[in-house]
């Protein structure tokens, strides 16, 4: 082998154990924070460097051949070598244990940053780092591993999944709504016909994963609104849901909010509701659970359910 092999294979090899010990490439994908085409093509590219199939294909995972293994067996042993060593470290570092949590940047900067102070009362000696994103594989740029992952998915999920422990947080639950003052200046909203004329607040977005105005008028039996065909002097959009939020408090306009994230808005009345019923999905926020060895990342996620279940608004 020439050292270009060498070396190229050394920087796989924690590819190449995940591949292994999973025995999927969509996975390790998961667990790497990447996309499942990535991995099959990395791997593809080791294989032809090596010039030997490390995986045979089939159509509930791969296995490895005995090329594979061997390597596997090597990039097993390393890779414990190498967290032994690390445990032993830090179990002598003076300092905090840190964990890295990816969400995004609506459910971080309302319902998670509410919170955590309680989180760092119960474990002062973890340092939480918050990485917000739209989805997993756009950590991957940014060399993020997450230890634990709350996310908007589509439903419904498996809660027994294999390689992840996994749980539904909060179901899709949308209600329109705005400021008070806003309210009593253009209302009342009775009716959907009061509300396709006011001026909606937007939440940029595909449609498809979670709830908009033209999802939203639909499923409570009407067409599409006016407001969204062009006219843009009386629509405004944003592409985070806390400056949406905020300039719903701020009375321009009525937008959709999701549960749990406008609660506090609601309970303080900074915002209330104009719908008395909410449109649902099987979407939803889910917490992962990436690294079940990690003590500081098992307590941190039974500490996410435990406040989701409590049902407490943070004031």
């Amino acid at each position: 082998m020439t050292p270009y092999v060498v070396e190229y294979v050394l920087a796989h090899l924690r590819l190449l154990e995940a591949v292994g010990r999973l025995g999927s490439f969509s996975a390790a994908a998961a667990e790497l924070g990447v996309t499942q085409p990535n991995v099959s093509r990395q791997i593809g590219q080791i294989e032809r460097v090596i010039g030997h199939p490390l995986f045979t294909r089939g159509h509930r995972g791969v296995i490895l051949t005995e090329a594979g293994r061997l390597l596997f067996d090597a990039a097993t042993e390393s890779t414990g070598r190498i967290r032994t060593c690390l445990g032993e470290i830090a179990a002598t570092a003076v300092g905090r244990r840190q964990i890295a949590v990816v969400t995004d940047y609506g459910f971080g900067a309302t319902w998670l940053m509410e919170r955590l102070s309680d989180f760092e009362r119960f474990c002062p000696d973890v340092e939480v780092q918050i990485v917000t994103t739209r989805n997993l594989s756009e950590t991957a740029s940014g060399d993020i591993r997450p230890d634990v992952s709350i996310l908007f998915e589509p439903g419904p999920i498996r809660e027994d999944d294999p390689v992840f422990q996994r749980k539904m947080l909060f179901q899709e639950e949308v209600y329109p709504v705005c400021g008070r003052t806003y309210l009593d200046h253009h209302g009342p909203f009775d009716s959907v016909e009061e509300i396709r004329k006011a001026q909606l607040l937007h939440l940029k977005g595909d449609g498809k994963l979670w709830l908009n105005w033209e999802s939203w008028f639909r499923k409570v039996g009407s067409d599409r609104p006016q407001t969204l065909s062009g006219q843009l002097n009386v629509f405004r959009s944003f592409s985070h849901f806390p400056l949406l939020m905020q300039s719903a408090c701020q009375n321009e306009g009525i937008a959709l909010g999701w549960h749990p994230l406008i609660d506090t808005a609601l309970e303080t009345g900074q915002l209330v509701k104009l719908w008395p019923t909410p449109i649902k999905s099987e979407n939803g926020y889910v917490l992962t659970l990436h690294r079940r060895t990690s003590r500081e990342a098992s307590a941190f996620y039974t500490w996410v359910i435990a406040q989701a279940e409590s049902g407490r608004v943070v004031r």
